[in-house]
């Protein structure tokens, strides 16, 4: 039975030694006092898993063979005890108060299954080897299924599933188009929510295994509306549950 009020907030990891510090800080340094820290070292050969145990008893780590980022996701899922579901990669770091903006969201809206905000892109601007300094590059301000802007209800993944482990790239995308397939309700708004930090070695770089996983994904969604699994909706009218009023946060 999950745990009424608790966010567990599952953070996959893959040699992530030099970002998943400040990723699990921004989750432990969250005004939202009922947290819960989960990180799944997905076969890291670097120091992930001793820079994830320096914070001792307020995280809990998992360490498991190489299986991808959603075979991560579901490891941690397994054993998160909260009422709410959160996901952050390793390498990008919630806006202060996203967790308490996202709990009242969803507190706020008792039919919405998730809450989806906004996030800023920053770059990489020191090379490797020198202390990580990141620069503002854009503001995302449509609809993104990046798992980091959302959070969810526990039980919606009763609903859709789990992540899909086949698909190491577009696992996200693939996970929202079941969503949609099933008609999930979910309330969006312009709370600005986490900073995605792009970098010389982040996964989503690799164009071709994009290309590829993106292809899979989307005949996969084919596959089960041509099955009658499924309703043929697209994320374009997630548009008309956006809530009104002026961009920023809340």
């Amino acid at each position: 039975m999950p745990v009424e009020g608790l966010v567990s907030v599952i953070i996959p990891a893959y040699n992530a030694e030099l970002f998943v510090a400040a990723a699990v800080r921004s989750v432990l340094q969250q005004s939202h006092a009922a947290k819960e820290v989960i990180v799944v070292d997905d076969g890291s050969t670097d120091g992930t898993a001793e820079a994830v145990q320096a914070f001792g008893a307020e995280v809990t780590l998992i360490r498991q063979a190489n299986g991808g980022p959603p075979s991560a996701r579901n490891r941690g899922l397994a054993v998160a005890q909260g009422e709410f579901i959160g996901f952050l990669d390793a390498d990008d770091v919630y806006e202060p108060g996203s967790l308490a903006l996202q709990v009242a969201k969803l507190r706020g809206d008792k039919a919405a299954a998730i809450a989806i905000g906004r996030l800023q892109r920053e770059e990489v601007a020191s090379e490797p080897g020198e202390p990580l300094v990141f620069r503002a590059i854009e503001t995302e301000e449509k609809i993104s299924t990046q798992l980091g802007v959302c959070l969810f209800r526990r039980s919606v993944f009763d609903q859709v599933g789990m992540l899909d482990e086949s698909l190491r790239h577009c696992d996200d995308w693939d996970w929202f188009m079941r969503a949609r397939e099933c008609q999930v309700p979910m309330l969006l708004h312009d709370g600005l929510l986490l900073r995605q930090r792009l970098h010389w070695s982040n996964i989503t770089r690799d164009q071709e295994a994009n290309r590829t996983y993106l292809a899979l994904m989307l005949r996969k969604s084919l596959q089960r509306r041509r099955s009658g699994q499924g309703e043929a909706k697209s994320l374009a009218p997630l548009a008309a549950q956006r809530e009104s009023g002026p961009p920023g946060k809340d």
